[in-house]
C-alpha cells in the first residue's frame, strides 16, 4: 500500500511540476513548484555569506531564483506568491553531496526508493557523480535534464562520465575527448593509470578546458598529480599512501598493488601499539608538511567522504547495530544479503587486518584535522549510493565527523554550501547556489533548530526547496515511504 501511496505521490508532484500550477487552488505551500512566486517569511536566516543569523526575515524566489531578501515587514509579497511560514524556524542553504554515485538501476526497482529522493529528503539538493553505472552512462545526463524541466523529481546533478580506470587505456587523449563531447561536466581519473596515460589524460583536458577529478594514481603520486595539473583530489584518503614508502615504478595489475601496498603498510606502520601509542603524528609530521605545501600551491580541493570511513568501521566491528540502524532499510536486499555472509568488499579486503583498517581510519582523521587545520579547501562529499553509504542520509554523518573532528558547524556547512558553489563555478562557469543571496539558485533548507549550534539540527528538517521547487515534510516523508 505505501509503494501504491508513494507512486501516486511521485506522480501527482510531477503533474503538478509538468502543469506550471499548484495543486489545491494555487497557495498550499505542501505541494511543489517553480512557476510564480514564493516566500519564505518570519524566518532566521543563515544565508552562509558570514557566520551570522538574521531574525525575521522574508526570501522571496521568482520560479527558480532568488529574486530579495529583507525585513518581513520591509519585502513586498505579490499577492499570488505561495507563503510558507517559517517563523521559529531557520533557513539556510541547501547541501551538496560533491562525490556521489548514481546507477543505471535506480529506474528498476532495486532500491526499496529512489535515492534521488533520498538525497531531496535530507536537504541534499545538489549531487555530483563521480561515475555513473550503467551500459549508457549518458542517463545521468538525461535524469539531469528531466530534474530540470521538472518530469522528474530529484536534486541538481553535475556528472563524470566513463572513468580512466587502468592502464593501458589505448587511447587517453580519444576518452577525454568522448567524455567531453558527450556533455559531461568533468573527467575522472583513478588509481591504476601510468603516469604516461595520466599525462596524455591530463593534456587534452586542459586543452579542452575540462575540469579534472579522481584518486592519485599509485605510479604518479600526489606531487606528479598536481605538476599534471589535475583540479581536485577524489578522496582525503588518498593521501594516505603519501605515508608509505614504495617503488612507484613498479608494472603491476590490480590485485597486485592492493597486496603491495597493504604489505608495505604492515611492515611500515606499527600497527600493534595503536595510532596515538606509534607515533604516527611525530614520525610523520614533515610528510604531513610538504603535503599542505604542495595543497596550497596547487590550490587543489579534496573531497572529505569520511563516512566511508565511519561505515567500515562499523561494518567491521558493530555489525548488527549497523543493520539496525533506520536508513540500511534502502538499501538494496542482494547487497545487505552479501552483508551477513560476510562477502561484502570492505568485510573482504580487511579480513585477517581488521586493526589495519582500524587504523587507516585514524591517518585518514588526523590528515583530515591538518588539512582543516591549515586552511586547505574541503568539499562535502560521502561516496554514497555503493558499499552501504546510504545516499542522503549519509551527509548528515559526514557533518557529524567533520564537527568531531575540529569543525565548527559553520565550517562543516561551507564544505557543502560555499565550497561546493565555487569549484562547480570552476568546472561549468556557473556556480549559482551555496549561499541565500538575490540572484541565486533557490536552493533552500527550512529547519527547525539552529544548526550553527547544533550540526545535527539540520536532520529535523520542516521542508527543503530544490530549483524552486517546494517539498513539505509530509511531502518527503511520502517520498521515501517503504512497504
Amino acid at each position: 500500500m505505501k509503494r501504491i501511496l508513494r507512486t501516486i505521490t511521485w506522480l501527482c508532484l510531477l503533474l503538478a511540476m509538468l502543469s506550471g500550477c499548484m495543486v489545491a487552488g494555487g497557495h498550499d505551500p505542501e505541494q511543489v513548484s517553480n512557476v510564480g512566486y514564493t516566500a519564505f517569511i518570519h524566518v532566521n536566516l543563515i544565508p552562509m555569506t558570514a557566520e551570522v543569523v538574521i531574525a525575521d526575515q522574508t526570501v522571496l524566489i521568482d520560479g527558480k531564483k532568488i529574486v530579495a531578501i529583507g525585513p518581513s515587514s520591509e519585502v513586498s509579497i505579490p499577492e499570488n506568491a505561495t507563503v510558507i511560514d517559517g517563523e521559529g524556524a531557520y533557513l539556510m542553504p541547501g547541501l551538496a553531496d560533491m562525490h556521489m554515485h548514481t546507477n543505471q538501476d535506480w529506474d528498476s526497482g532495486v532500491w526499496p526508493v529512489s535515492p534521488l529522493a533520498l538525497y531531496l529528503a535530507n536537504g541534499v539538493t545538489t549531487i555530483r557523480d563521480f561515475g555513473p553505472t550503467g551500459r549508457d552512462l549518458t542517463y545521468a545526463l538525461r535524469w539531469r535534464e528531466q530534474i530540470e524541466a521538472g518530469t522528474r523529481i530529484g536534486p541538481t546533478i553535475y556528472a563524470s562520465g566513463k572513468i580512466l580506470f587502468v592502464s593501458p587505456l589505448g587511447d587517453p587523449q580519444g576518452l577525454v575527448r568522448e567524455n567531453h563531447e558527450l556533455g559531461f561536466d568533468f573527467l575522472k581519473l583513478y588509481s591504476y593509470l601510468s603516469p604516461e596515460d595520466f599525462h596524455e589524460a591530463l593534456i587534452t583536458a586542459k586543452e579542452l578546458g575540462m575540469y579534472s577529478a579522481g584518486h592519485i594514481p599509485f605510479a604518479v603520486g600526489l606531487e606528479g598529480v598536481l605538476a599534471e595539473d589535475m583540479n581536485e583530489i577524489a578522496h582525503v584518503e588518498e593521501l594516505l599512501f603519501e605515508f608509505i614508502e614504495f617503488d612507484k615504478g613498479k608494472k603491476l595489475d590490480i590485485d597486485e598493488w592492493w597486496a603491495y601496498l597493504k604489505g608495505s603498510a604492515l611492515e611500515q606502520f606499527e600497527i600493534s601499539a595503536g595510532f596515538e601509542g606509534s607515533g604516527f603524528e611525530h614520525q610523520h609530521a614533515g610528510t604531513m608538511a610538504r603535503i599542505i605545501e604542495q595543497l596550497h600551491s596547487a590550490g587543489a580541493p579534496l573531497c572529505t567522504t569520511m563516512v566511508v570511513d565511519d561505515v567500515v568501521q562499523q561494518k567491521l566491528f558493530e555489525l548488527d547495530a549497523f543493520l539496525a540502524r533506520p536508513e540500511i532499510g534502502y538499501i538494496p536486499t542482494a547487497y545487505l544479503d552479501l552483508l551477513r555472509q560476510g562477502e561484502e568488499k570492505h568485510q573482504l579486503q580487511c579480513k585477517g587486518i581488521e586493526d589495519l583498517c582500524a587504523f587507516k581510519y585514524d591517518i585518514d582523521r588526523w590528515v583530515l584535522t591538518e588539512l582543516h587545520q591549515a586552511g586547505v579547501p574541503l568539499l562535502l562529499g560521502t561516496d554514497s549510493a555503493i558499499l552501504a553509504v546510504v545516499p542522503g542520509f549519509s551527509i548528515h554523518d559526514e557533518l557529524r565527523i567533520l564537527v568531531e573532528n575540529g569543525f565548527t558547524p559553520y565550517e562543516a556547512i561551507k564544505t557543502g554550501t560555499v565550497n561546493a558553489s565555487v569549484v562547480v563555478e570552476k568546472m561549468v562557469g556557473e556556480g549559482d547556489f551555496g549561499t541565500i543571496e538575490a540572484g541565486k539558485r533557490a536552493d533552500l533548507l527550512l529547519v527547525n533548530g539552529n544548526p550553527l549550534e547544533d550540526i545535527g539540527a539540520i536532520r529535523d528538517l520542516k521542508g527543503v526547496m530544490a530549483a524552486g521547487r517546494w517539498y513539505s515534510r509530509e511531502l518527503l516523508d511520502q517520498l521515501i515511504a517503504t512497504d
